[in-house]
């Protein structure tokens, strides 16, 4: 069955989609508890890798590719015009307007302390844009600002938006199920927008997902105007989760096989010394056993 995004693409065009409204809304659920952040605890200091462990060259190996997302995700063409028309607005509580600048801003993992890579896709079926980060962090940090993300979540359930020309708009927010076992730990929120779009009513969904693995964590944003499959999000976080534990798997592994190399050079170097000890030694013996038999000599021919 297709979408209502791709009969309105090829009937208007791209330019007229910002405002159609033909699309189906799907009912919006009734708020539910927040759960916890999922955490496991770490058994040992050598499962979780440290953030040095994580360059550029290697956060880029651990992005998502097309292939993990499906058939209809296509490599971004830019960013969609609604963020700025739907994510820079104003509202109160304090804690709400830093919940929405979240959204926008994509910088709920805080700075970077080691590699970092970014990528983005566009999904033809739904209109949806999908952006996927990751890079190296301190994992208890991550930790406290999923806390803290999740208590402003709960705290501002459902408030209102003014937009930059004044229009209002109803947000929601709702948590999001992710499978248990993606990482260390993970959070998924979805952001709900309802109101006057170009002209028409309309809905942004906007699903925000964050995955720790050690001291290294990742960060996706899915969102559009016409709905987002239910389905991607949580995908795209498996596959990035588990894209970013072979990135690490293989830096653990290499770091391994080079310090054991490194560890034979070193019995290389002792056995080596300890075979110039031992030819010293004999070539000592050897002498005076030579001297020995010349002190003979010399006493029978006296």
């Amino acid at each position: 069955m297709r979408r209502p995004y791709r009969v309105l693409a090829q009937l208007m065009g791209a330019g007229v989609l910002m405002g159609a409204t033909a699309c189906t809304l799907q009912e919006q659920e009734r708020p539910r508890g927040f759960p916890e952040a999922a955490t496991v605890e770490e058994t040992t200091a050598s499962a979780s890798p440290t953030a040095t462990a994580l360059t550029d060259a290697r956060a880029r190996s651990a992005l998502l590719r097309e292939g993990d997302l499906g058939d209809t995700w296509t490599g971004t063409q830019g960013a969609a015009t609604w963020r700025d028309g739907l994510l820079k607005g104003r509202t109160d509580p304090p804690g709400c307007q830093k919940l929405l600048d979240t959204f926008y801003a994509e910088d709920l993992l805080g700075e970077p302390k080691g590699g970092t890579a970014v990528t983005g896709f566009d999904d033809d079926e739904y209109g949806a844009q999908l952006r996927y980060q990751v890079g190296a962090y301190n994992g208890a940090d991550v930790d406290a600002r999923l806390t803290h993300f999740r208590q402003l979540a709960e705290q501002c359930q459902a408030f209102t938006i003014t937009g930059l020309q004044g229009q209002e708009y109803g947000a929601q927010i709702t948590p999001v199920d992710l499978p248990d076992d993606l990482g260390d730990a993970g959070q998924a929120l979805r952001l709900t927008i309802r109101g006057d779009i170009d002209g028409g009513d309309g809905t942004l969904t906007l699903d925000l997902a964050t995955v720790r693995v050690g001291d290294t964590a990742a960060l996706l944003t899915h969102g559009g105007l016409h709905g987002i499959d239910d389905t991607a999000t949580r995908n795209a976080a498996r596959a990035g989760a588990e894209r970013l534990r072979q990135v690490l798997g293989a830096e653990e592994d290499r770091s391994e096989e080079e310090g054991g190399a490194s560890a034979e050079e070193d019995e290389d170097q002792e056995e080596g010394g300890a075979s110039a000890e031992e030819s010293g030694e004999s070539e000592e013996s050897g002498d005076g056993e030579e001297a020995g038999s010349g002190e003979s000599e010399e006493e029978e021919s006296g």
